[in-house]
């Protein structure tokens, strides 16, 4: 009976701990899931090109709220670009074709009133249009005209009476009615364009003035502009 027991006895301690090691893993484990379930490398968030922070709110309302005013104004301009607020602390503005006009929140800083801010900002807007009336021009000058050919009659090719007098006369005829153009019409001039965009808009043109001096350190500080507007090696 005691041998029994003894062999009855020897499995339980091992069962139990079966039981129990059962009881523990068994239960149902809280998985980590990571952000990317794919297995691909998570893409890094895109990096601005200057480097610099993004421009304060104050800042960038201003420049908004005063373009679309000149833009709403000035719609004869034909134009519609984007105005950005640099996030950097020096006077800077530039900008790209007609799509983009990028001031810096330094330069934004420097003009206290929004008569100042219009200035700077229809300056560039003047600029703007001069170059691209100076790249339409020779795709838009009409081919010059020429006058009637000279046609010679007789057998010696050369004008006789009154066919040589009537060609004379359609010569200066044609001359007078189309008067050659040498060369074609100079762009328009950036200043002048600020002042009309200025006077359109309701502001003042003594503020052109006014931000002249701001206008001059900022041509000076090119930098950001120089960096943002030259094309990589690769590319030139």
């Amino acid at each position: 009976m005691g041998c029994c027991m003894s062999r009855l006895s020897f499995p339980i301690f091992p069962i139990l701990l079966l039981g129990i090691y059962g009881c523990v893993t068994d239960q149902p484990k809280t998985e980590t899931v990571s952000n990317n379930p794919f297995g691909h490398p998570a893409a890094m968030p895109a990096r601005t090109q200057t480097g610099y922070a993004a421009a304060g709110l104050d800042a960038a309302a201003r420049v908004d709220q005063v373009g679309r005013r000149l833009l709403a104004a000035n719609k004869q301009a034909g134009l519609q670009p984007l105005f950005r607020t640099i996030g950097a602390p020096q006077a800077e503005i530039f900008h790209r074709g007609t799509a983009e006009i990028d001031i810096t929140e330094g330069l934004v800083k420097q003009c206290p009133t929004e008569g100042q801010l219009a200035a700077v900002l229809c300056t560039e807007m003047g600029k703007m249009v001069a170059e691209r009336e100076a790249v339409a021009a020779p795709r838009l000058h009409a081919p010059e005209l020429t006058p009637p050919p000279d046609l010679p009659i007789g057998n010696d090719g050369g004008l006789s009476g009154a066919a040589d007098q009537m060609h004379r006369a359609e010569v200066a005829r044609f001359e007078q009615e189309h008067a050659r153009r040498r060369s074609p019409a100079p762009p328009p001039e950036p200043t002048s364009l600020a002042k009309t965009y200025m006077t359109k808009a309701g502001f003042t043109l003594a503020d052109l003035d006014a931000v002249a001096p701001l206008l001059r350190a900022a041509e000076e500080n090119n930098g950001l502009a120089r960096q943002l507007l030259t094309p990589p090696p690769s590319q030139r």
